[in-house]
C-alpha cells in the first residue's frame, strides 16, 4: 500500500492540548494552497517513479476549515500528479465546530469518502477543559450531518483520561459513541506534551493526572464495551465495525511507503524517513525559490527496520512469523517463544505457531512488552 498525508496547519483556535503545528491565522489559508499545491508539483518532479496511491488523509490543524473550492484545488492537484486507485480511501479530519450538512456534500462531491470526527467527549465539562469549540449536542449534529450528507464511513475521535473523569463519564461517552453507530472509533488517553499550555499548567501544579491504575481501568473498561458492541480492536487505540479499518493507518503500521506535504508532514519512501519544517514561514519561504521544504531525513538500516516492525506489528495487528523471517531472517517463534508463552500466560496476548497478538491487557503495557522483545533479539540476533 501506499499513501499521501495533507497537513493543514490551521485551527480556529488551537486547544491547549495538542502539539501538532498549527496557527489560528485562516488569512493564510488562500496562500497556503497555492504553496501547497506547488509542493505537490515539486515533489513530482523529484521522483523517478510515481506511485500508485490507496489511501490520502488530510491531518491538522483543521482541515475542515477548508473551503470547498480549496479543498477542490487540492485534490485536483493531486490527481493530476499520482495515480490514485479507483476506490481510495480519501479521509479529511474534521472539527465538530467548523462543518454543517451543505459544507460535507460538497466535500463528499469533490471525492472526501471517509471523515475522522474529532468529538474527543460527549460531556460539556470536560470539553470545556479541552477548549473545544463544540458542545456534545453539537458533536451529535455534526455526526447526523455527516450521515445526511451521504456519508457511509466516519471515524469518532475520543480523549479519555481528563483530569477529574469519573467511569460514568466514561460511560456517557461511550454509551452514546455507541448509539450513534460510527464505523471506526479511535479513543486515545490525554498526553501531557512538552510545550503545550496543558504541559506547563501541569508542571504548575494548576492540573492534576489521572493516576496510571485509574487510566488502566478507564482504558479497560473503554475496550470491553466496544468490543462487546461489535468493534474489533486492531491497534492499541483503534476500533472498528468489520471491513471498516481505517487503510491509512494500517499502511504505517505496517511500515508502509508515503509522502507527506505540508510544514511539520513526515513521510517515508525509498525506505529514509523525512520531515518537513515546522515553520509556515520557512515553508513559503523554500516553496517560492522552488525547493522542497525538507529539514532532514534518516535512511533506516536493517535493524532499524526490525526494530520498528516490531513496535508497529505488537501495537497493531500483531507478529506474523513467516513475513518476520522472511523480511530479517529471525525465526521469532524459535527465539522468543518462552517469552511468548510468559505473555499468553499472563493474559497479555494469544500466541500460537504463526503469530503473537496482544489483546487490550497486553495494548495497555505495549511499550513495556516491546521493549522486552528487542532486548531479547539484540541478546540472541
Amino acid at each position: 500500500m501506499f499513501g499521501i498525508y495533507i497537513h493543514v496547519p490551521f485551527c480556529q483556535k488551537k486547544c491547549f492540548y495538542c502539539d501538532f503545528y498549527s496557527i489560528e491565522n485562516l488569512s493564510l489559508f488562500d496562500k497556503y494552497i497555492d504553496a501547497l499545491c506547488l509542493e505537490i508539483e515539486l515533489k513530482i518532479k523529484s521522483l523517478e517513479q510515481v506511485p500508485m496511491v490507496d489511501s490520502i488523509f488530510f491531518g491538522g490543524g483543521t482541515p475542515s476549515l477548508l473551503k470547498p473550492e480549496q479543498l477542490d484545488k487540492i485534490v485536483r492537484t493531486l490527481k493530476n500528479n499520482f495515480d490514485i486507485k479507483e476506490h481510495a480511501e480519501w479521509t479529511l479530519e474534521a472539527n465538530p465546530g467548523t462543518i454543517n450538512e451543505l459544507k460535507l456534500k460538497e466535500f463528499r462531491a469533490i471525492g472526501i469518502n471517509r471523515l475522522s470526527i474529532g468529538v474527543q467527549s460527549f460531556n460539556d465539562d470536560e470539553l470545556l477543559f479541552l477548549q473545544r469549540i463544540h458542545s456534545a449536542e453539537e458533536a451529535e449534529q455534526a455526526i447526523k450531518s455527516a450521515e445526511f450528507a451521504g456519508f457511509n464511513n466516519f471515524s469518532i475521535d475520543l480523549i479519555f483520561s481528563i483530569p477529574g473523569q469519573t467511569i460514568e463519564k466514561v460511560k456517557r461517552t461511550i454509551d452514546k459513541t455507541i448509539s450513534l453507530r460510527p464505523n471506526h472509533i479511535s479513543a486515545y488517553s490525554l498526553i501531557y506534551e512538552k510545550g503545550t499550555p496543558l504541559y506547563n499548567d501541569f508542571i504548575n501544579g494548576k492540573v492534576k493526572k489521572i493516576d496510571d491504575d485509574y487510566d488502566a481501568e478507564i482504558y479497560h473498561y473503554i475496550c470491553e464495551s466496544l468490543m462487546n458492541a461489535g468493534y474489533e480492536q486492531y491497534e492499541v487505540s483503534n476500533f472498528a465495525l468489520p471491513d471498516y479499518k481505517c487503510i491509512h493507518n494500517i499502511n504505517y503500521w505496517k511500515g508502509g511507503e508515503y509522502l507527506a506535504f505540508g510544514p511539520s508532514g513526515h513521510g517515508y519512501f525509498n525506505g529514509e524517513r523525512y520531515w518537513n519544517f515546522r515553520s509556515l514561514n520557512k515553508y513559503y519561504e523554500l516553496i517560492k525559490s522552488n525547493q522542497l521544504p525538507i529539514e532532514g531525513s534518516e535512511a533506516l538500516n536493517n535493524i532499524d527496520l526490525m526494530n520498528e516492525s516490531v513496535m508497529l506489528g505488537l501495537r497493531a495487528e500483531g507478529l506474523d512469523f513467516n513475513e518476520f523471517e522472511k523480511k530479517f531472517g529471525l525465526k521469532l517463534e524459535l527465539l522468543a517463544g518462552d517469552l511468548f508463552a510468559d505473555w499468553q500466560n499472563e493474559g497479555f496476548c494469544s500466541y500460537d505457531n504463526m503469530k503473537v497478538r496482544l489483546n487490550h491487557k497486553g495494548y495497555f503495557i505495549c511499550d513495556v512488552l516491546v521493549n522486552q522483545l528487542l532486548k531479547l533479539i539484540d541478546k540472541y540476533s
